[in-house]
């Protein structure tokens, strides 16, 4: 199974997280989710990243990444580059 680069997200919940890959995106929602599983973007990340992974969907990739960002932001969690400033 393909990883598929992405521009790297960074995640602040307690200590910074960096992930680069679709699949690292899936393996924290599925391993490491801080949040409540049932809202409505974790479960369209999910889907995305899952999609993208087990169908090869490298032009997807982009979208994988931000449905990831969106759940992130619904769990209230930082999202560096995309929030800005590393020192919140």
């Amino acid at each position: 199974m393909k990883r598929f680069n992405i521009k790297p997200v960074t995640i602040k919940n307690g200590d910074f997280i960096k992930l680069e890959t679709v699949k690292d995106l899936a393996s924290y929602l599925f391993e490491k989710w801080p949040g409540p599983e049932n809202n409505r973007a974790y479960l369209t990340a999910v889907m995305v990243c899952s999609a993208v992974l087990e169908n090869g969907l490298s032009e997807r990739r982009d979208d994988a990444r931000a449905a990831f960002v969106a759940a992130a932001h619904e769990a209230r969690l930082v999202v560096l580059p995309d929030d800005g400033d590393p020192q919140l």
